[in-house]
Order: structure tokens, then C-alpha cells, then sequence
């Protein structure tokens, strides 16, 4: 009985750490890279002063302290050459980490709550340092718990995380006092019931694995928003199911039967057998769309969780690496989030060094190749240690228990996930209000973000579809939340989504009237990947009304490419544009385009419009207050348009302009441009 209980104490205390471990580091890549780019805009503001009031706005010295002390705490796995040897020290261990995980909370994103998630994410892998030399069987428990709790929480959220906010302060403290009463328990029957377990060791190649294991979970399989995109299904479709997938490997049997599975093939070829049918089912879900590609993504994510096995090999000397191993794998995993966030960013990377710069833009479509190869670092294990099977059966109560906590989690994950209730809101019959905004991927010109600020500021201009460019759907440096998702939940909008960039980034559109036909172009480009979506929606009336959403090319120059390079660009994009516009043509005719064109009125691309029979909303507005784009240093712009089009004065198919307006948005460097329309004469 006393084993049992040591044993339920150390797996509570393991998923508690685990779960902190996650939420902290998701909140340190989005408020690093946040406090990072504010820090940089405001260095190159002319007048400092002025930004008072602006969201983002941060002091230049105190993110010099966080990031100095986010590395500092990094390096505290090297502690556990001590607390490792005590008896008590995984649940001291603990208890900091608890203590971070409040001051988080309580702080947010001030200089106290970095550190706070900083301490945090220290001392959980100071903790996994330590309980991977003592009792190396939880470090997979350790890691699965926190991903999947992060997966309950963010659908709980609409991908998410609340527990961020200072308004669950209560709860998180309560979370982290039962964190500190099970370290305690832990550690107590810990000491009357010492185990027999074999020391273990994370060295070597193993560490390597699991640097690329981190970034597999925290960046591509982890989270049913960023496996959805991939595939086309929306997330709700896919969390029940990859939440069992991610605890399921914590059931003994199952991980005895694969055991036996592997078993079956030759020592020399089982690591490589096993490598490339992850690789192949990864494949599968990047490639296809649908069902058959959700599913080989969600069986690659029960893979990768047996595979956190393999990472802890056997104490094998007098001396235990461990430590070192632990801090090599958080290297690798920063280098490979670094060259995920190259992927995307890689139109923007000036002033570094030839060949250097050339040679990070050239990771423009290399998603899926850093993907492939944190693959094969997280299995070289499998495929080096050729005579050994880490998974072994258990007994009955500890299937049954691993079976009803999966079971469990994937109901409330059902329950929890439900279809955005999407309200229909129309003004007058045949009016419509159209809005168009660039999200800058959810963060203000200065690096603040609110999405709830922004939804409200949506919901204040009535507008019945909503043309969203620059969304991210799951990135790191955007704290891992579907803004798409997260928005149209929030509004109870119904949502298309186009992307453009590595799944994660692109075109979305809400709408409160029914979406009949969603689709979009990738248009071509030598700076950063853009497109055009294109939606139809049923009107009031009865008819169709085709909706265009688009980004074209920015304009500033780089070492490669000048600003008539990319003004060639942004020509040859509306070439495509007004192309794919005459293929889509619906019967009613009628048809808007929006979104933002990077360019100002009067210029070469205006002009080809107007030629086009497309009217520009906002043309007899006033211009000093129809400007939609903020810039450093620089008066505002107008780069953002709602063109409705009009074949013929009078015409049936004629979208006409009743109303514009330019709704401030500072959560955003882009306000909202907002047109009332009347569908028909």
C-alpha cells in the first residue's frame, strides 16, 4: 500500500510540474519575442516620449533583466548534481516551480511574471534532470501529463490559455498548493519506501532526441489548432481524439504491445522501422487533406509519446551526464524553434551578413524539412540502441487507472469542445457591413496583445463579415492560440481560413451569414508567400455574394530584392487576382474585394482597379481620416481597401458604398476599414 501511495503522489507531482513546465514555456516564446520587438521599435522611435499609452511599450533595461535571467535559469539543471542526491530535493524542486507558476499569474506580462515563468521552466527541468537520474519512468509521465493538460485547458480557452490571466490567480494558487502538498507526500514516501528502480541517464545522442522531441510537441503535434490546419478540419473535430492519442502511451499494456510489435523485426532495422513510419504518417497528414491526414497525424502523436521512452538509457558510468544532457536538449530545441520561426519570417531578415542573411531567407518552404529532421533527432535512440526495448507491462490497477484517466480526458475533451454557435445579425434587408483588418499577427504596432480588445473592437463596428489578414493559428511567438478560432468563437462568427505560410499563418474570414463554397490561391512571390481567399456567402436575398480577401507583397528593400522587384510582385499578384476573380464568378455577379494591397491611392495598382470595374469605398472620404496603417517614425497610411464591384452603373450586380468608416484599433498597426453596402440597385 505504501508503494501505491508513493507512487500516485510522485505521477500527481510529475503532471503538475509537467503542466507548468508547458504553460511556461508557451508564455515565455510569445512574451520574449513580444517585450524583444518592442524594445528594438522603440530604440528606432524618434520621439520615446510620445508612445506613452501605447500598448507594448516596454523599458529597454528591464528586457535586458528578463532575458538575462531566462537564461540564467536555463543553466539550472546543473543543480541537480545536488538536489538529485537528497532525498527531498525533486520535491524542493517542485515547490519552486510552484512559486513561479503564481508570480506568473499574478504578474502576466510584466517584468515579475517573465520571471516567474522563467523560474518556472527552470526549475521543471531542473526537476526532470533530477527525477530522470532517480526515477526515470516518470519523465515521460512528467512530459505527456503537461502536454495534454495544455490540450484540455486551450480547448476549455478556444485554443487559448486562461490560466494566464491575474482573474485565475485563486485557481492556479490552489493548483500550486496541491503541487507543493504532493512534492511533500512524494518525498515522505519516498523515503519510507525506497525504489529499487535503476538510475538513468540523458546523454549524448539521447539529448539530442530530446531537444527535437520538445519542439515535435511544443511547435507541430501538440496542439489540435496547428494539426488542424495542416489537415483542413477544424480543431474540435481533432482534440478528443489527439488528446487520447497523447496520454495513451501511459497505459502499460499498450505500451507492451508495442513492445512485442517492434520486437518482431531485426535489432539492426526495428529504430529505423520505427523512425520512418512516423515519418511516413507525417508525411501523409502534411501532404493530404481530411480525415485520413487528421488521422495519420494523431497516430504519429501517440508514436512520439512512446517514444519519450527511448530518451532515458540506463546509468551506463561512474559519472551521470545528465545535467548536461538536459540543458544540450533545451539548446537544440531553442535552435529548432528558431529555424521555425526563420520559416515565416524569412521575407523580413535584413542587415546580417552575406551569405548568412541569403542563407536564412532560403528557409522560405522548409517547415516541413526542420520538421523531418526533429524527427530523426527524436529517434536516434531507437535506431542507436539497437538491443534495447524501453516499454514493459504493468499491473492490472495501473492499466486500469492509465485506461480511465485517457478515457476520461478525451470525454471532457468532447464535451468541452463544442461548435461556435454563430449569430445571424443583419441591419436592413439587402445592407450588409463589410470590415477588412490586418491582425500584424495579433500584436499592435509595439508588440502588445489583446485579442479581447480587438474582438470588442470588431463587435463595435457591426460588421456582419470580417476580412482578417496576418492571423496565426498556433505559433509559438504568438502564444500557440488560434486567433481565427479564438475570434470567431468569441463573436460567434462562422470562419474560412486560408493559409499561406507553413499551415499557421495566412487569410481567414468571419462571417455571420452561411459560407457556401470556401477556397483560396497561393499567388507568386519573391518575398514572403501571400494569397487570395475567396468566400461565398449567402445574402438575405437569397443570392450569392462573392467575397475576396487578399494580402499583396510589402514594399521595403533587402539585399536581394528592391522595391521595384516587389512593386513587380504586387503587378503580377492583381494579374492572378482578377484572373482567379473571372473563374469564381457566381450567377449573381456580385462580388467584394478587400484586404490589405501595401500600396497608397493614385498609385499604378489603383488605377488598374478602377479599370476593372471596382469602386473604391472609401474614395470620396476624407483622406486625412481614412489612413489604416500606423508606422514608426512615419504618418499613417492608407494601405488597407474594401473595392466593391460595379460592371455597370445601375446594374443588378452593383455592390454600392452607403457608408465607410475607420475604426481605431490599437491592439493592431492596423485600424479596421469598414464599408455598409447595399446589395443591388
Amino acid at each position: 500500500m505504501a508503494q501505491y501511495r508513493r507512487d500516485l503522489f510522485r505521477i500527481i507531482e510529475a503532471a503538475l510540474i509537467g503542466l507548468f513546465f508547458v504553460q511556461a514555456v508557451r508564455f515565455l516564446f510569445g512574451t520574449l519575442y513580444a517585450h524583444l520587438s518592442s524594445a528594438s521599435l522603440i530604440s528606432l522611435t524618434s520621439n520615446p516620449a510620445a508612445l506613452i499609452g501605447e500598448p507594448g511599450i516596454v523599458d529597454l533595461l528591464e528586457v535586458q533583466n528578463e532575458v538575462l535571467i531566462t537564461g540564467l535559469m536555463l543553466l539550472l539543471p546543473l543543480l541537480s548534481v545536488i538536489f538529485g542526491r537528497l532525498w527531498f530535493g525533486p520535491a524542493l524542486v517542485a515547490i519552486v516551480a510552484a512559486v513561479g507558476r503564481v508570480f506568473m499569474t499574478a504578474n502576466g506580462g510584466t517584468t515579475l511574471g517573465v520571471m516567474g515563468a522563467a523560474l518556472t521552466a527552470g526549475a521543471a527541468i531542473l526537476y526532470l534532470a533530477c527525477i530522470a537520474v532517480r526515477r526515470s519512468g516518470m519523465v515521460p509521465v512528467m512530459l505527456i501529463f503537461g502536454i495534454a493538460g495544455d490540450q484540455l485547458i486551450r480547448i476549455l480557452g478556444d485554443t487559448a490559455d486562461f490560466t494566464w490571466g491575474s482573474n485565475f490567480l485563486t485557481e492556479v494558487t490552489i493548483a500550486a498548493l496541491a503541487l507543493f502538498l504532493a512534492a511533500v507526500l512524494a518525498a515522505i514516501f519516498d523515503n519510507l519506501t525506497p525504489s529499487d528502480e535503476p538510475k538513468g541517464e540523458i546523454a549524448g545522442w539521447n539529448a539530442f532526441a530530446f531537444g527535437g522531441l520538445l519542439y515535435l510537441q511544443f511547435a507541430v503535434f501538440g496542439l489540435p489548432n496547428t494539426l488542424a490546419h495542416r489537415v483542413g478540419l477544424d480543431y474540435i473535430d481533432i482534440a478528443p481524439f489527439l488528446i487520447v492519442a497523447t496520454l495513451l502511451p501511459l497505459v502499460p499494456e499498450i505500451r507492451n504491445f508495442t513492445r512485442q510489435f517492434l520486437g518482431m523485426f531485426d535489432t539492426q532495422y526495428r529504430g529505423w522501422i520505427w523512425f520512418l513510419l512516423i515519418c511516413l504518417l507525417f508525411v501523409v497528414g502534411f501532404r493530404l487533406t481530411g480525415t485520413l491526414a487528421a488521422v495519420a497525424l494523431i497516430i504519429a502523436q501517440f508514436l512520439l509519446g512512446l517514444t519519450w521512452w527511448w530518451v532515458i538509457q540506463p546509468a551506463s558510468g561512474r559519472f551521470n551526464f545528465t545535467a548536461i544532457g538536459v540543458m544540450v536538449g533545451v539548446a537544440i530545441f531553442l535552435l529548432l524553434s528558431g529555424a521555425d520561426f526563420v520559416t515565416f519570417e524569412y521575407a523580413f531578415i535584413r542587415g546580417i551578413v552575406e551569405p548568412f542573411g541569403s542563407l536564412l531567407r532560403a528557409f522560405r518552404g522548409l517547415g516541413i524539412a526542420v520538421t523531418l529532421f526533429a524527427l530523426l533527432l527524436g529517434c536516434l535512440p531507437a535506431v542507436l540502441a539497437r538491443k534495447r526495448l524501453p516499454w514493459k507491462g504493468g499491473t492490472f490497477l495501473a492499466t486500469a487507472a492509465a485506461l480511465v484517466v485517457t478515457v476520461m480526458a478525451g470525454v471532457l475533451a468532447y464535451m468541452f469542445a463544442q461548435p461556435v454557435a454563430v449569430e445571424h445579425i443583419v441591419d436592413k434587408p439587402n445592407q450588409l457591413r463589410i470590415a477588412t483588418v490586418n491582425l500584424h499577427g495579433g500584436y499592435s504596432l509595439y508588440y502588445g496583445m489583446d485579442l479581447a480588445k480587438i474582438a470588442e473592437t470588431i463587435q463595435k463596428t457591426g460588421a456582419q463579415v470580417v476580412l482578417l489578414q496576418e492571423v496565426d493559428t498556433g505559433r509559438l511567438i504568438s502564444y500557440s492560440t488560434d486567433q481565427v478560432a479564438w475570434l470567431a468563437r468569441n463573436l460567434n462568427m462562422a470562419v474560412a481560413y486560408y493559409p499561406t505560410n507553413e499551415g499557421l499563418q495566412g487569410l481567414a474570414i468571419l462571417s455571420r451569414l452561411p459560407i457556401a463554397r470556401a477556397e483560396g490561391l497561393l499567388l507568386s512571390s519573391r518575398s514572403k508567400q501571400t494569397g487570395v481567399q475567396f468566400i461565398q456567402v449567402l445574402a438575405d436575398d437569397g443570392q450569392l455574394l462573392d467575397v475576396y480577401n487578399t494580402q499583396l507583397s510589402l514594399l521595403f528593400s533587402t539585399s536581394t530584392l528592391s522595391v521595384d522587384d516587389q512593386a513587380q510582385d504586387q503587378d503580377a499578384q492583381m494579374g492572378e487576382i482578377i484572373a482567379y476573380f473571372e473563374s469564381n464568378r457566381s450567377k449573381a455577379g456580385r462580388a467584394i474585394l478587400g484586404g490589405t494591397f501595401n500600396h497608397t491611392p493614385g498609385t499604378k495598382i489603383y488605377k488598374f482597379l478602377a479599370q476593372q470595374q471596382f469602386i473604391d469605398s472609401f474614395q470620396d472620404y476624407p483622406v486625412e481620416k481614412a489612413d489604416t496603417l500606423r508606422r514608426v517614425n512615419n504618418v499613417p497610411v492608407r494601405v488597407d481597401y474594401v473595392w466593391l464591384y460595379c460592371a455597370a452603373k445601375d446594374s443588378p450586380t452593383c455592390v454600392h458604398p452607403i457608408g465607410v468608416n475607420v475604426e481605431i484599433l490599437p491592439q493592431s498597426s492596423h485600424n479596421i476599414a469598414v464599408v455598409a453596402v447595399q446589395l443591388g440597385p
